[in-house]
């Protein structure tokens, strides 16, 4: 039978983080990032929020990365000394595109106070052994399963560390957990481009039809929209101080010239007001592609989030907070 809607790609806004305890934290994990197969097509991460003034939150992830991330937020709500430090969310194919999903998260986990709630919860929650890791096979919620069937894995290593997504995803980075594995070079080179400080980030392969994600581009800045109809990869991290910096490099797509690609979008430079694409001979020629950066002033950013949300309809995440 065919999963229903795994390959819609969703733009998510996330309240300003949780209202959870929380950490503060910059660059990736290092062993969190290494828990990532090499097979992943979207990466997102983000770290803990600091204590006041940091606007709403913005990432590119899949349904069911959204999921994941509600779910997780209810089996590991019942660990009151629960702290989240950070997520990475990944998707990779397996049958449908981004059919495969998992949500990795580092902090402080208590495994015997989430475990037993889970059993108790009656999300059918089933005691299994993975090369001697405890892990808890999870059947659908309730309340989805009209629109997910997934089964999948939770499982918490170390009281560090916690993984819960589709079980092969899942199989895989725990093996990669028990082989001491590194993190993939490439996903740690594309990663090195972006701000070590940035709050939340992303690493994806775009779509072969990317037009939600070109549509929500466009209402920001028309110039940056038409970047992505020339690529076929993305990597982006997002900084807030004075104001939100969103700097990106898009890879395009094979027989394209980087050049070419910025004298064709020297005339389309429109966006909302309050924001700025850096002139396009500031647009750098990279690699493979181009990079910028977008500014805009706090108030257009969140502006900018309204928009999306109210446009796709995008759900906010669970344990996260609108005002």
């Amino acid at each position: 039978m065919r999963r229903i809607g795994v390959s819609k790609v969703i733009l998510l806004v996330l309240f300003p983080f949780f209202t959870i305890a929380l950490a503060s934290a910059v660059t990736p994990n290092p062993r969190l990032l290494s828990l990532v197969p090499p097979t992943a097509r979207s990466v997102a991460g983000m770290a803990a929020a600091p204590r006041g003034g940091q606007p709403s939150s913005f990432l590119l992830i899949t349904h069911n990365n959204l999921m994941d991330l509600n779910d997780f937020m209810a089996l590991s709500g019942a660990d009151g000394s629960r702290v989240i430090e950070q997520v990475i969310m990944a998707a990779s194919d397996g049958g449908d595109a981004l059919a495969e999903h998992s949500l990795l998260a580092s902090g402080h986990f208590d495994q015997g106070v989430v475990y037993r709630s889970a059993y108790r919860s009656g999300a059918g929650a089933k005691a299994i052994q993975y090369r001697g890791i405890a892990v808890l096979e999870i059947q659908p919620f309730a309340r989805e399963r009209d629109s997910f069937r997934d089964v999948r894995w939770l499982a918490m290593m170390d009281g560090k560390m916690a993984a819960f997504g589709t079980t092969r995803l899942v199989q895989q980075e725990l093996d990669r957990y028990l082989d001491h594995s590194v993190a993939d070079p490439a996903l740690e080179q594309r990663l090195a481009h972006l701000r070590r400080d940035d709050a939340t980030w992303c690493v994806a392969t775009l779509p072969d039809h990317n037009s939600e994600i070109q549509s929500t581009f466009q209402i920001l800045d028309a110039r940056f929209a038409g970047l992505l109809r020339s690529g076929d990869t993305i990597q982006f991290g997002i900084h807030y101080g004075r104001q939100v910096e969103f700097e990106y490099e898009v890879g395009l797509a094979s027989g394209r010239d980087a050049e070419s690609v910025q004298r064709s979008l020297g005339g389309s430079a429109t966006g909302m007001k309050g924001s700025s694409l850096l002139p396009v001979a500031d647009l750098t020629k990279v690699d493979g592609g181009v990079r910028g950066v977008l500014k805009l002033s706090k108030d257009r950013y969140e502006a900018w989030l309204a928009e999306v949300q109210a446009s796709a309809k995008v759900p906010a995440a669970a344990g996260s907070r609108s005002d």
